[in-house]
């Protein structure tokens, strides 16, 4: 799991980050990503 912060609706990156998912284990035939969108109280 990962977690990145949202800045009013955007990534909260700086200039030279960046995110991957990778993966090493062969091709598959199906793919699910899950997201949750979690409100700062």
């Amino acid at each position: 799991s990962e977690t990145l912060p949202l800045i009013d609706g955007e990534l909260g990156l700086s200039t030279w980050q960046n995110v991957f998912f990778c993966e090493f284990d062969g091709p598959r035939k199906e793919r699910r990503v899950v997201c949750t969108i979690l409100e700062d109280a």
